[in-house]
């Protein structure tokens, strides 16, 4: 407790004065007689020095003196320290693995729980941030703990990974704008992701709150379909993982156009990976493969894929094509190359299945799907920010696959930045070489390098990266693939958890300090913190004068009373 005012503290001056008028003054008793006449002719006796006693202790004294002490210590105005109002961080992971059920009923639904026990623990006048990290890291509340309960019961898991590091860099931001409250971050999380770059310093501690724990899962890591060299046929290459600390037999079906065509039983050692190859017919379209087991994850026991067989597909080529390029998209079967000016099929529309535009990129965009091949970088739809943390590659792409990435090294791109409708599947400290995404509605993916400069147009990879990204963007533009364009990404196979980041801080635990936690099942860390808190919240105080004064004020009135009674 602390006075905000103790110089009135000299009022306790007044209960010694109130002392001092009922020493001299009141010390006289009071006889009654029956008369006083008799005493006035007695002589004057001399009884020495009167002696003064101490006042007697009567109620009416005690009650001033209580009365006076209280009104003195109410104009001291006591004051007692409280908790300054609280800024709470909820960070929530929102990956795939968070769909794990090695936890009942879910890990996801196991760190909505632990969240809103914590939201339980607020005042109505502390503040509640809520991020969701998912592919992006998103504000879903920021207000009142009953905002932010609604919103967090209403969040869901998504199916890719965690932007974990961007999630905190986005609650540590929101908390540093309310520097005069307590802040603190808490990351629900079940540390199954990679280890993410450095984070810098904190507004706050971070509390990492660990769900889940277990590895017993298989997963379909990879599903490609490649037309055969001779066009007769198209096979099926599949990977599998086998996730747990023991080997594990998979039932797998692989089925095309919704016909089974292949069952089997796929043994996988421990921690390791099974790839396989189906022959399947050239008219196949929609191929699926599925496990039939049961397993702690069931995101990734089915996936999807549009298979390039089927009828041909026409192919209108706009701007300088190269002989290379001309020749990679004619040996891949199902694509039937326009020559220039040529007429259309009959019974068919004007537009192509698919336009490659080489070197240019017109006002008006073609219909349906496009390849961009050394596009412009004067082009007002490529204009956007740098990769900002430098190299990007997305190794498990469809786009990808099977390329030798070694070759596309000494490529250098045409754009610097990363256009709004673009995600970037490779990219160098210069800027993005391989990009996907959606232009004006249009599926587009998009080599931003001249491949005649490097001499890539004369390797063996340049005809796969054609026959991937004709593939992929044909694929893309299929109605039916529209649900399977968020698919699960294969890095959150693996749902093991991993030793928590120290995101290039030092990680502080009670009685360990280490740079790394290995995780157990469905536990809270012991209040890790990363880095200082950079919050300079000071605790509030509360001022409790107004209960010495009434009690003041009902002693006077009780004084009052007894005074009155007295006469």
């Amino acid at each position: 407790m602390t006075l905000l005012a103790p110089l009135a503290l000299v009022g306790l001056l007044v209960p010694a004065a109130i002392y001092l008028v009922h020493w001299f003054f009141g010390s006289r008793r009071r006889v009654r007689v029956p008369a006083i006449f008799l005493w006035a002719d007695l002589p004057r006796a001399s009884t020495g020095r009167s002696r003064r006693r101490w006042p007697p202790l009567t109620w009416l004294l005690l009650l001033q003196l209580l009365g006076a002490i209280l009104a003195v210590v109410a104009l001291a105005r006591p004051a007692t320290p409280a908790d300054p109002p609280r800024h709470l961080a909820l960070v929530l992971d929102a990956s795939g693995s968070m769909q794990a059920t090695d936890v009942a009923p879910s890990r996801f639904e196991a760190a909505r729980a632990r969240g809103v026990d914590r939201l339980a623990d607020l005042r109505p006048s502390d503040l509640v941030t809520l991020v969701r990290a998912g592919r992006e890291a998103t504000v879903l509340a920021n207000g009142a703990p009953d905002g932010a309960r609604s919103a967090l019961a209403a969040a869901q898991p998504g199916a890719g990974g965690a932007a974990i590091r961007e999630a905190l860099a986005l609650a540590s931001s929101q908390i540093s704008a309310t520097p005069d409250r307590t802040g603190q971050i808490v990351l629900l999380t079940d540390a199954a992701f990679p280890p993410p770059d450095q984070i810098g310093p904190m507004a706050a501690p971070v509390e990492i709150v660990a769900v889940g724990g277990g590895s017993e899962n298989q997963a379909i890591t990879a599903l490609n379909v490649r037309i055969d060299p001779s066009g007769h046929g198209q096979t099926a290459f599949v990977e599998l993982a086998n996730q747990a600390d023991h080997a594990a037999r998979i039932p797998m079906q692989l089925t095309a156009d919704g016909a089974p065509l292949d069952d089997r039983q796929v043994d996988v050692a421990a921690r390791t990976r099974a790839r396989l190859s189906i022959p399947l017919p050239v008219d196949a379209r929609h191929v699926t493969v599925r496990l039939l087991g049961h397993d702690a994850l069931a995101l990734d026991d089915v996936r999807e894929t549009v298979a390039p067989g089927g009828p041909p597909r026409d192919v209108l080529v706009l701007g300088r094509a190269s002989d290379s390029l001309q020749r990679a998209l004619e040996s891949i079967p199902v694509l039937r190359v326009r020559p220039p000016g040529a007429v259309p099929a009959q019974g068919r529309q004007d537009q192509p299945d698919l336009t490659v535009l080489v070197g240019v990129l017109p006002a008006q965009l073609p219909p349906g799907p496009l390849l961009l091949v050394d596009p412009p970088a004067t082009s007002a739809r490529l204009l956007g920010v740098g990769l900002g943390n430098g190299a990007r590659i997305l190794a498990a792409h469809p786009l990808l696959q099977g390329l030798d990435l070694g070759a596309l090294q000494g490529e250098t791109p045409s754009v610097g930045g990363v256009p709004g409708w673009a995600h970037v599947v490779l990219g160098s400290l210069q800027g993005p070489l391989v990009m996907e995404g959606r232009l004006e509605g249009r599926p587009v993916v998009a080599l931003t390098f001249d491949p005649a400069v490097s001499g890539l147009d004369k390797s063996l990879a340049f005809p796969l990266l054609i026959s991937n990204a004709t593939a992929y963007v044909l694929a893309q533009a299929d109605p039916s693939n529209a649900a399977t364009a968020e698919a699960f990404d294969p890095a959150e196979s693996d749902i093991a958890p991993r030793p928590i980041p120290t995101f290039g801080l030092v990680l502080r635990q009670a009685q360990d300090e280490r740079t790394g936690l290995d995780l157990g099942a469905s536990r809270d860390s012991a209040h890790p913190e990363l880095g200082t808190s950079q919050n300079s919240a000071h605790p509030e105080l509360v001022e409790g004068w107004k209960w010495p004064l009434a009690a003041a004020l009902v002693v006077l009135g009780a004084e009052w009373l007894v005074f009155a009674r007295r006469g």
